[in-house]
C-alpha cells in the first residue's frame, strides 16, 4: 500500500513539474517593444502588435518596410550592448520598455517622447508602425515615414 502511495505520489509531482506548454494565442517572434496601450513583438521584418488596453485596443499586423527595418537593424548594430542607456530627464514619466537581447541593461525606460536619443531610431519605428494601425503614418521632419507595407498582411 506504501508503495502505490508513493508511486501516485511521485507521478503527481512529475506532471506537475512539467514546463507550461505555450500560449496559442502568443505571437511568431520576441517581445521587443511595450507601452501601457500595446506589445510589439518582432520575427524578423514582421511585425505583431497586440493591443492589451481594450479601451484603445489596435492590435495588428505586418511586415516592415525597408527603409523602418534598416533604421531598426541599423541602429541595432550601432549601439553599444554594454550601455546602459538611461532616457534624459523629461516633463513625463517614462512608461515605456524597450527590449534588446542580449544588452545588459535591457529593458530600457524608452517613449517616443522620452528616450535616450540613440534608442530614439529603434522607438520610432515601433510608434510609426502603430500610428499607422491608428489612422495616417507619421510625418517625420517634412516626410511621411511608412513603417509597415500596405499591400503586406500577414497570413492568419
Amino acid at each position: 500500500m506504501y508503495k502505490t502511495i508513493t508511486i501516485s505520489t511521485l507521478a503527481i509531482i512529475v506532471v506537475g513539474c512539467r514546463p507550461e506548454a505555450p500560449d496559442e494565442d502568443e505571437p511568431p517572434g520576441t517581445l521587443e517593444y511595450e507601452i501601457p496601450e500595446a506589445r510589439f513583438y518582432r520575427l524578423d521584418r514582421r511585425l505583431d502588435i497586440i493591443g492589451v488596453d481594450p479601451s484603445v485596443d489596435r492590435s495588428g499586423c505586418g511586415f516592415l518596410t525597408d527603409r523602418a527595418y534598416e533604421d531598426l537593424t541599423g541602429t541595432l548594430e550601432e549601439i553599444d550592448p554594454n550601455a546602459e542607456y538611461l532616457p534624459p530627464d523629461c516633463e513625463f514619466a517614462t512608461n515605456g520598455l524597450l527590449y534588446i537581447e542580449g544588452f545588459t541593461h535591457s529593458p530600457f525606460d524608452c517613449n517616443w517622447y522620452c528616450c535616450h536619443e540613440d534608442l530614439v531610431p529603434i522607438v520610432l519605428v515601433y510608434w510609426a508602425a502603430l500610428s499607422t494601425l491608428y489612422g495616417p503614418d507619421p510625418n517625420i521632419n517634412g516626410e511621411i515615414y511608412v513603417a509597415l507595407e500596405p499591400d503586406m498582411p500577414c497570413p492568419d
